[in-house]
């Protein structure tokens, strides 16, 4: 006898739209930072069609750019004046957890409730090379801001 009740599941997968799992965002953002969740974030946000909370990651996206310059701060006086002050590791522990809480679990929970596990995975290649870039980027600036404070200082 055929099973009839597989013709009366929904399938949700061709109305929903390519996305960046939400829950591999957060990870991928313990290495690259909120910064790089809150961009991925921002776009899956803007393909569900929800743009009030699209701004609100960019605006996540902007505040951790801020935090990811104030630790790049922190990091090239505490070089510069030979100390070792935890200040900018506990800025970044501090800033991860309210970004987990705040910004990636909301796009998580909503993208299980309305779609499932149903629905069409963006690939990670180039959004993983913007990473490397942006991250290569971050650390030669961090390097030479340390390199200034030490010349002319």
């Amino acid at each position: 006898m055929p099973d009839t009740h597989a013709a009366f599941k929904p399938d949700f997968s061709q109305d929903a739209p390519a996305l960046w799992r939400p829950s591999a965002v957060a990870a991928w953002s313990l290495l690259f930072t909120p910064v790089f969740g809150s961009w991925l974030l921002m776009h899956n946000w803007r393909v569900l069609g929800q743009a009030q909370a699209a701004r609100t990651a960019r605006h996540w996206l902007l505040a951790s750019v801020l935090v990811l310059a104030l630790e790049g701060l922190a990091g090239a006086v505490t070089a510069r004046v030979n100390g070792t002050a935890p200040f900018a590791q506990w800025l970044t522990l501090a800033w991860l957890g309210l970004w987990l809480l705040g910004a990636a679990a909301p796009q998580w929970q909503a993208v299980r409730r309305r779609f499932g596990r149903r629905y069409a995975r963006r690939g990670w290649n180039g959004a993983l090379g913007v990473a490397v870039a942006w991250g290569l980027a971050c650390w030669a600036a961090g390097a030479m801001l340390t390199a200034l404070l030490l010349a002319f200082t």
